[in-house]
């Protein structure tokens, strides 16, 4: 069952965690709902989406801190112990707390609905996010449309208009319905007016005969739902359109999702290396094949939620990649069969390295002022950052697998060669 002594220990291990962490987060969950209780004068907005979720919290936060008390949730932790977590860390006289809530397989928006109790819900798109959960877009949609499900008939729903699943969450809604879109009819609408790099988006958005320049700090045309998502919700909340549209505008992008990186040898880095669902794929090619700069290359890491054979869903995704850079860099166990896979049509423009110490050192020589270079993977499986921070730090931590999800622009290991196996963890 198991091939070596050390993974039978780290099963072991794993196991021990999870008990450990199932006996100390029970008291902190029973502690939050108690104070939840007492929270009674705060308006709690729940935001989910299979993508947007966190640049939509954020920008929501900040129209909404231009005339109200109010509170977020930090970076990303939407599941069910952080928010308990964030939950005991907000103070009574806050007006509202926008609160990112995501899943991980069915039944995990229950005891999330339970817990925070919204009364505002705002749902940006649906996607085939863990995949292996919910097997289709309908399961995923079900599973965060019961966000909108639970609202009181005096709450308030902020649906896309132009996500079919999404807006079909209104019939089962008893809240008041406001809907946001770029296609389709809706009572906030936008037209995108720049989008393409360097460019950041520019949106003109119109909302009952008023309409407001928004100049954000974004990247790519798709973000213009999460701006739009905030705007609407900020607005029906009584933010004025105007100080909505200010607020959202001087919002830089959130690490990891279409956030810039500049060095000092004048590359740039687009990093989406956060998460790579398959289906976020042509997205993230769409800005690289827009953009205007000298040489465009892609690297691409860990794709992941996608069903079906992974080779050619690797495949598929360098074809996409090819049509929108001049090279594309792969890393990981794919990589040089994707490498080989390429060679006769698209010649010396494919380059595959198992591990990303490999892909850094080929980078170094090949990198040079002016390029653009898009970082695309999973940050649990990749760390892709490091390919970034290495053109002007002495990154010295090269780990294949170390556990961790933050980014490793947080990380006091970036600088730290790692240990042989038999030495003692950094952990102990």
């Amino acid at each position: 069952m198991f091939k070596t002594f050390n993974q039978l220990l780290d099963r072991l291990r794993q196991r021990a965690i999870v008990r450990t962490q199932v006996v100390y987060r029970r008291p902190v969950i029973a502690a939050s709902r108690l104070w939840r209780h007492l929270l009674s004068q705060t308006c709690f907005i729940g935001v989910t989406g299979s993508a947007g979720k966190t640049t939509t919290k954020e920008l929501l936060h900040a129209a909404l801190a231009t005339r109200f008390r109010s509170a977020k949730n930090v970076d990303s932790l939407n599941l069910l112990y952080p928010v308990a977590r964030t939950l005991l860390s907000i103070g009574p006289r806050t007006q509202f707390h926008v609160q990112e809530v995501g899943v991980a397989q069915r039944g995990d928006f229950d005891p999330l609905m339970t817990l925070l109790k919204p009364k505002v819900g705002v749902v940006t798109n649906v996607g085939t996010d863990h995949y292996k959960a919910f097997r289709g877009l309908e399961g995923v949609a079900a599973e965060k449309g019961k966000l909108i499900a639970c609202l009181p008939a005096d709450g308030l729903a902020v649906l896309n208009a132009d996500d079919d699943l999404v807006a079909a969450m209104a019939l089962n809604c008893r809240a008041r319905v406001v809907t946001y879109g770029l296609q389709k009819e809706a009572e906030f609408r936008a037209e995108v007016v720049r989008a393409h790099w360097p460019d950041r988006l520019t949106l003109m958005i119109h909302h009952r005969g008023n309409s407001a320049l928004a100049q954000t700090r974004l990247l790519g045309a798709h973000q213009a739902g999460n701006v739009l998502a905030a705007v609407a919700t900020a607005c029906s909340l009584g933010v004025p359109l105007g100080d909505a549209v200010r607020a959202v505008s001087g919002h830089e992008p959130v690490l990891g999702r279409m956030s810039v990186h500049e060095t000092a040898r004048g590359i740039t880095f687009i990093r989406d290396d956060w998460k790579a669902p398959n289906w976020s794929l042509p997205t993230a090619w769409q800005v690289m094949a827009g953009a205007k700069a000298g040489r465009k290359l892609i690297v691409l890491g860990t794709i992941s939620d996608y069903g079906g054979d992974s080779a050619l869903r690797y495949r598929r995704a360098v074809e996409g990649a090819l049509g929108a850079a001049d090279s594309v860099l792969v890393i990981g166990v794919h990589a040089k069969s994707l490498e080989a896979h390429f060679a006769s049509s698209a010649g010396d423009r494919v380059h595959g390295f198992q591990n990303i110490r490999g892909a850094a050192k080929w980078f170094g020589e090949f990198a040079r002022t002016g390029d653009l270079v898009l970082l695309k993977g999973s940050n649990r499986s990749d760390h892709l950052a490091r390919l970034a921070l290495g053109v002007d730090l002495d990154v010295r931590c090269w780990r294949t697998s170390c556990g961790r999800t933050i980014f490793c622009d947080r990380c006091l290991l970036i600088q730290e060669p790692e240990r042989p196996r038999n030495a003692r963890s950094y952990e102990e």
